[in-house]
């Protein structure tokens, strides 16, 4: 295969709770994203063509298990089966079943992306909390299954950083199973402030679903939360709130199995959160002025529809306020128990807001790096797209941290500097910036995006774990891997007939235009063109073309 210029062939994958993202490390975004959920199905014989398929109609036999056979995808785990069951490779965060786990990232590599592992350097993303059992495992099936030529593993905390075009901060990830606080100095994830706790949608959904299928004092019935697959023709000529009497596939259902059914009927409770759930902003939420709030209506899969009020606002409530609005009589999913309670992560028994996630971890860092972090609050992941979670972290992080100040910046089309000083604070305050971009991929996507960045560098290749090197030296390779220098200063290294300049001594006007330059050591994608005295300048920084420039960018010489 021949590339042109500097581009590398590397292959980044994402291994997340609820999807897995995969693609070209120097591409904008993952070329493929699939449920982290697959069906299987058990059976006494049969035989196939030992691979996955794109749209989930062949399975894949498993490697060892011969009478188990993987379903992958929207197209796999999507399409109602009879006896199929439903599983997840992931639990807390980290690679929990070796076999599935492969059998998804052999899907993924040579079916959804269609090309020969053994072509293309490999990068990994892992959460700070990783196990070297873990670790160890996705290395031997990345080598040793997969035979690709190289190896990384990145943590997905300090790649959310690197995506946002910090080497330093403090990245809050909302994803599915955990809300995580990730310290990043210097592009090293801070084990000593590293905190998680499984506050996050997977148990949002699961009292969402308590709610609805059950009665409650303003509807004498539960809802039936039959997904697409089991109804045959939904009830559309009741009145709003009326129980429905939809047509029901009867063949489907006796068939159904209680994994999938579960996993169908969180689909749908997740497809209302994310049309209607929002986020109190300021006060918070209270059941007196529940009824001020404004509602929405919407239909589910067997024709109910209702507009909706409080229950847009009370359940996401518990990111905020998990004393007065978790309920820990609901029997949580079992997969949310194997968070410990330690120094670094909270149970379910003892979960803290998001915003005493954030002050923990920050407090459980050096002082020396605590004004950076507060600084550089990035917040990431698909929870925290709800509508208002991040206006609510500001405002619950300044009245955490009352002798300080708060900006929230978003990376959109403009900036987002807007400061307001709490009173109290003085001048000299240090102010608490939050970056929340704004386009949903950017936050969806942060981590695959930010090893989609680094392992497009040139200069990246010094951290590659080669297949020799592990032959060699065995799994003892990986973890001195761990210790191999990964600083944005050392990346820094621009290509030849570039130098750096200092743009707090330069005037500059902006005029937009694509180019590809390396600044804080990433190849990225710039949309930026300045002139100077007829010289052609390129700064700022990937994906988003009105960013601040950055205090050095890398000029042609």
């Amino acid at each position: 295969m021949v590339y042109n210029g500097d581009e590398v062939s590397a292959v980044v994958v994402d291994f997340g709770s609820h999807t897995t993202r995969a693609g070209y490390a120097g591409e904008d975004g993952p070329r493929v994203v699939t449920p982290s959920f697959y069906g299987y199905t058990d059976e006494a014989s049969g035989s196939g063509e030992n691979g996955a398929h794109t749209d989930g109609d062949d399975p894949m036999d498993g490697e060892k298990k011969g009478k188990r056979k993987y379903y992958f995808g929207e197209d796999g785990v999507g399409v109602w089966r009879p006896r199929m069951e439903v599983g997840n490779f992931m639990v807390d965060g980290v690679v929990n079943d070796g076999e599935a786990a492969g059998a998804m990232l052999k899907h993924v590599l040579r079916e959804r992306l269609a090309l020969d592992p053994s072509d293309h350097p490999l990068m990994l993303t892992e959460p700070a909390w990783n196990t070297p059992k873990a670790r160890e495992e996705l290395a031997q099936l990345a080598f040793e299954g997969e035979g690709v030529p190289a190896l990384y593993f990145g943590s997905s905390g300090v790649l959310s950083a690197f995506a946002a075009g910090k080497p330093t901060a403090l990245v809050l990830d909302i994803g599915y199973a955990n809300a995580s606080a990730v310290p990043v100095v210097d592009g090293y994830a801070l084990r000593a402030g590293t905190m998680r706790q499984p506050l996050a949608s997977s148990l949002v959904l699961n009292q969402l679903h308590h709610h609805f299928s059950n009665p409650t004092p303003t509807r004498d019935f539960g809802l039936s939360l039959l997904p697409r697959q089991l109804v045959k023709q939904r009830d559309t000529t009741g009145e709003a709130g009326a129980q429905p009497k939809p047509v029901v596939r009867d063949d489907r259902v006796q068939g159904t199995t209680p994994s999938w059914r579960a996993w169908a009927e969180q689909g749908v409770v997740d497809q209302w959160k994310e049309a209607c759930a929002e986020v109190v902003s300021a006060r918070g939420f209270d059941f007196q002025s529940a009824r001020d709030l404004p509602q929405v209506v919407y239909e589910f899969p067997d024709g109910y529809h209702q507009y909706f009020g409080e229950e847009r606002y009370r359940f996401t409530e518990m990111l905020f306020d998990p004393k007065n609005y978790f309920n820990q009589s609901i029997e949580p999913p079992a997969s949310l128990r194997a968070t410990p309670s330690g120094e670094h992560s909270h149970s379910l028994k003892d979960v803290v807001s998001l915003s005493q996630l954030v002050h923990d971890s920050i407090m459980a860092c050096d002082v020396d790096v605590r004004a950076a972090l507060l600084q550089n609050i990035v917040v990431v992941g698909n929870t925290s797209l709800t509508r208002g979670l991040v206006e609510r972290l500001d405002v619950e992080l300044a009245t955490l941290l009352p002798s300080v100040s708060t900006a929230r910046l978003g990376a959109s089309s403009t900036e987002q500097t807007a400061i307001h000083q709490l009173s109290g604070a003085n001048s000299c305050a240090q102010k608490i910036k939050i970056h929340a971009p704004t386009i949903p991929y950017e936050r969806k996507y942060a981590s695959w995006l930010g090893g989609s960045v680094l392992a497009s560098l040139g200069t990246f290749h010094q951290l590659w774990v080669t297949k020799d090197e592990y032959d060699e030296h065995g799994f003892n390779i990986i973890q001195q891997q761990q210790s191999r220098t990964l600083e944005p200063g050392n990346l820094l290294r621009p290509a030849a007939g570039l130098e750096l300049l200092d743009v707090a001594k330069t005037e500059l006007t902006i005029h937009r235009v694509q180019v590809d330059v390396d600044v804080f050591g990433f190849r990225v994608l710039f949309r930026f063109v300045a002139d100077l005295l007829g010289d052609q300048l390129g700064a700022a920084r990937a994906l988003t073309p009105t960013d601040p420039l950055p205090s050095r960018i890398v000029r042609k010489v």
